[in-house]
């Protein structure tokens, strides 16, 4: 899909066909999000624009029903919801032509001339280079002085300079005569310009190739040298620094580039770069109010310093922009780093220098594994003639191979990938080297403390490497060695751009970690050491308070932890045992990445908590639970209540959890003790008879131990189970309430869908909703519900559509729906849920007039849920099955069905569909005296 609005708004579908948008606001919506193309645009923004003279009373409900109906005209994945906002998901005409500056991509007046878009507008027509678009958009905003300037030094560039100063001179007099006002900047420097005579523009080189991606980094160039004298780019070798500041200084009047490079001295470079001298005037009165571009200073910084000093001190009209791989350290100077491309304008880059097409998957895997460095992207895009994509995605893995020929004319230290990092690795002392080699180890980067820990001893200033003869060492190895000294090495590495620093954490690029990696110098049982402590110490915090923090550790830690559990399971199966100890509750519990617990548990022999994860829910995991079933550890708790009745059986698992209830109780631990409350609330309302009380009880007394612990997680699991406990008594208003609560206390986690309950909070929200009437509502929650790739949750979903067709009064279409589910888990072990959707199905078919076929379904319900030791699902059932009864014209048999679910549940239905067909069984028969 394709979305225009540099004119009357377009909607083009796939195929090229168009997509009617109808509706000033639903257009608005279209037309804001299209506006900043590739942003997540915030609701308070996107409610002021739209509503800018009178805002609803709620905005946020208004604005996301907004949204709903764009996302049915358009397309669910076509609008993305984000925790900051939404964002468009389309490509807009308004990122080609910010891109590519195409005047032709406009069709008319752009964003239909929302009142929201007009600086905007304003804004995208400024950048349009054909004059005649400037001379239409000058007309149309007489007044506005940007646009009468740019109008102005474009005549003046196309030969007209007596056009260029008439318009001077109308917009001053229409000022005065108007406004009563002088020109202001802006338009009297643009006269000036007119005015004087062109001045030599120094000794740029011609661009070659396009500019792709660094409209942010030159805006805030400009402002850097607006306000200093001196700015230094630094960043990574290949990353782009020299490109920029020469297209930056393409801009300028007059600018004189100096390349240095380690045999130049740099006030002699700078000389030879001002061209023939024959009355030998000096140096710095012959550059008047240029801007001196000093490249690739790193390697004479010294000396490139000592220049800059003299040029800010005898030369007051000057500027420079240097670029180097690490500051030039003196007064006055500003730095700006240069990071490499993001990933859609690395695919950019890589697209226009190969100049063929590429499937564009394997485009992006290409250009997110060479980190958007533009010098690998151009050194990639050279190997693509020669190779397949596909050969080349295989082989990106392996960049300083792949990546080993270049431009034979370029400068040597960028002809190839691996000689961009040699010449850096040369600029750095012994000890410099030595941590870099060491920093290797770590995947997706580290805390200085980590650092510290895993490389720090032996790497101060000044300690030998490891096979320096003796009698060559100034100093022995310290041990003890300060922290302070771990964290001003990574402050140099990282000054050389060798290692980037975001926050507190500092990593390598993969290039550059590829590169330490040979010099063999990691020490991964040192680093594994140091992670699977972290993982102990942060496993029980994600049972408490601190829960937030821990899960932050988790995550962020993660390809540390993976890279420790990875060697541990080749080299150290003890260490291995404990990181999946430790990181299990994080995989199962809070983040349901159960494909990782798989693949871990599978490579972790001898550990009967792998053994029982490896084989959850079957009766292969019967020996290992046997073994487990004595650890009182909370991750070995939650994995045997998951094993389920087929380990056991029902009854037999039943009576283990009771025994394991009796054991938490003991504990001292408060969340042991809530754990033990919430164990007998199972049993009570999945394995009994007539106890369903007994369960809502335990799950409240769970709730209050969780909460007063401060477990986020444990409280969003008790009020799932107590919602379902509600929900199947027909206490819809006190369900709504907990599962309300639980959607809160969930969003606190981040992801409300990513955490281990018995049932989607959002889909248990929407149930409710469907029983108490509020059917937008609930479709509203079924539309968040994220994909799912196991059968049983899209089924479950299914079924909820079914039910919400079912309540609307549309009978057809829930009987299509549920059968659909049933389809879905023809296959699974799911017989309560498949008894369910029987019973559902069996409703429908009723409202129908289809009795038979109905019966069959309710037959089918009770032959499954019978199975079962599930007293509250065998109940609910039941009470489906009295209204096919009653509808069959046996009320005597209803009510038999009625008081046998009464006693399964141990108590009756208030849910008012059960209530009704209660009255009218005993308005029938009579009531027992």
């Amino acid at each position: 899909m394709r979305v225009d609005v540099l004119g009357p708004l377009r909607v083009l579908a796939a195929d090229g066909a168009p997509v009617e948008v109808r509706g000033r606001r639903l257009r608005w919506l279209l037309i804001r999000l299209a506006m900043e193309p590739g942003a997540v645009v915030a609701p308070e923004r996107l409610i002021a624009d739209l509503w800018p003279d009178d805002p609803p009373v709620d905005g946020a409900a208004a604005l996301q029903s907004l949204v709903s109906r764009l996302r049915r005209v358009l397309g669910a994945a076509v609008i993305s919801s984000h925790a900051t906002g939404y964002r468009l998901e389309a490509p807009t005409d308004v990122e080609a032509f910010v891109r590519t500056r195409d005047a032709a991509l406009w069709r008319g007046a752009a964003f239909e001339e929302a009142p929201f878009a007009v600086d905007e507008a304003v804004r995208l027509a400024l950048l349009r280079d054909d004059l005649a678009g400037l001379e239409a958009l000058a007309s149309a905003h007489p007044l506005r002085e940007d646009v009468q300037a740019r109008l102005m030094l474009a005549l003046n560039a196309a030969g007209r300079r007596s056009d260029a100063l008439a318009v001077f001179a109308r917009v001053r007099s229409a000022l005065a005569d108007e406004l009563g006002v002088d020109p202001g900047e802006a338009l009297a420097a643009a006269h000036l310009t007119v005015l004087r005579e062109r001045v030599a523009r120094g000794n740029l080189p011609a661009p070659v190739g396009s500019f792709v991606g660094r409209d942010a980094d030159l805006a805030a160039l400009a402002e850097l040298l607006r306000d200093n004298r001196l700015v230094t780019l630094t960043g990574f070798g290949g990353v782009g620094k020299t490109r920029l500041a020469l297209t930056y200084a393409a801009s300028l009047p007059q600018t004189w580039f100096v390349e240095l490079d380690s045999t130049a001295e740099p006030l002699a470079a700078l000389d030879a770069a001002l061209g023939p001298n024959p009355l030998a005037a000096p140096v710095f009165s012959r550059l008047g109010s240029s801007l001196v571009v000093l490249d690739n200073c790193e390697h004479v910084v010294d000396a490139a310093a000592a220049l800059c000093v003299r040029l800010l001190a005898e030369a007051p009209d000057v500027r420079v922009l240097a670029t180097s791989r690490e500051p030039l350290g003196i007064p006055g100077e500003v730095v700006l780093p240069v990071t490499p491309l993001d990933l859609d304008h690395a695919v950019r880059l890589f697209s226009a220098r190969v100049g063929s097409a590429f499937d564009p998957d394997v485009l992006r895997r290409i250009c997110a594994a060479l980190e958007g460095i533009p010098l690998a992207l151009e050194l990639a895009a050279a190997r693509a003639r020669s190779l397949s994509a596909a050969q080349l995605e295989s082989r990106v893995g392996s960049r300083l191979r792949l990546l080993d020929r270049g431009a034979r004319t370029g400068p040597a230290r960028h002809r190839t990938l691996r000689a961009v990092i040699d010449w850096s690795w040369e600029l750095l002392d012994d000890a410099e080297r030595g941590l870099l080699a060491r920093l290797a180890v770590f995947a997706g980067g580290a805390t200085a403390a980590a650092v510290h820990f895993v490389c720090g001893a032996g790497s101060r200033r000044g300690t030998p490497e490891p096979g320096t003869p003796a009698s060559q060492r100034t100093q022995e190895v310290r041990q003890d060695q300060d922290l302070w000294d771990t964290e001003d090495l990574l402050a140099a590495l990282a000054e050389k751009s060798l290692i980037v620093r975001t926050g507190e954490r500092y990593r390598l690029l993969e290039t550059v970690r590829e590169y330490a990696l040979e010099q063999a110098r990691t020490d991964p049982a040192r680093h594994a050491a140091y992670y699977v402590d972290l993982a102990e110490r942060n496993e029980p915090l994600l049972r408490g308070p601190d829960q937030l923090t821990a899960l932050k550790v988790f995550d962020v830690e993660r390809a540390n932890l993976d890279a420790a559990q990875a060697w541990a399971v080749r080299h150290d199966l003890a260490v291995a045992r404990r990181l999946m100890a430790a990181r299990t509750w994080h995989w199962l519990v809070m983040t349901k990445r159960f494909e990782e617990i798989r693949r871990w548990a599978a490579l972790t022999p001898d550990d009967p908590l792998s053994e029982v994860l490896a084989s959850l829910g079957t009766p292969a995991a019967l020996a290992a639970a046997e073994r487990l079933w004595e650890e009182d550890l909370p991750t070995a708790l939650c994995a045997l209540m998951l094993t389920s009745g087929q380990v056991w059986g029902q009854t037999a698992l039943a009576e283990r959890l009771e025994v394991l209830a009796s054991r938490l109780e003991l504990s001292p631990d408060v969340w042991m003790r809530a754990f033990a409350s919430l164990v007998r609330g199972l049993v009570a309302g999945e394995f009994s008879e007539g106890a369903a009380p007994r369960a809502e009880a335990a799950y409240r007394v769970a709730l209050d131990g969780f909460r007063a612990v401060g477990d986020r997680w444990a409280v969003v699991f008790g009020l799932s189970c107590l919602v379902m406990v509600l929900i199947n008594r027909g206490a819809f208003a006190e369900g709504f309430e907990a599962v309300s609560e639980a959607r809160q206390v969930a969003a606190e986690l981040g992801e409300p869908e990513s955490v281990l309950v018995p049932m989607s909070v959002l889909m248990q929200a929407a149930r409710i909703k469907i029983r108490i009437g509020d059917l937008a509502g609930a479709r509203e929650d079924l539309e968040l519900v994220p994909a799912s790739p196991f059968g049983l949750d899209r089924a479950r979903l299914t079924q909820a559509y079914g039910e919400m067709a079912y309540f609307s009064g549309d009978f057809e279409q829930a009987v299509t729906l549920y059968r659909q589910s049933l389809d879905d888990t023809e296959d699974l072990p799911a017989n309560q849920f498949r008894a369910t959707v029987h019973a559902g199905l069996g409703l429908a078919l009723t409202r129908l007039g289809q009795l038979g076929e109905a019966g069959e379904h309710h037959g089918r319900a009770l032959d499954t849920v019978n199975r079962s030791a599930d007293g509250p699902a065998r109940a609910l059932v039941l009470e489906w099955y009295a209204d096919w009864l009653f509808a069959q014209g046996d009320p005597r048999g209803a009510r038999k069905a009625l008081g046998e679910a009464e006693r399964l549940r141990g108590g009756p239905s208030s849910d008012p569909a059960v209530v009704q067909l209660r009255d009218r069984v005993r308005a029938e028969v009579g009531v027992d005296r």
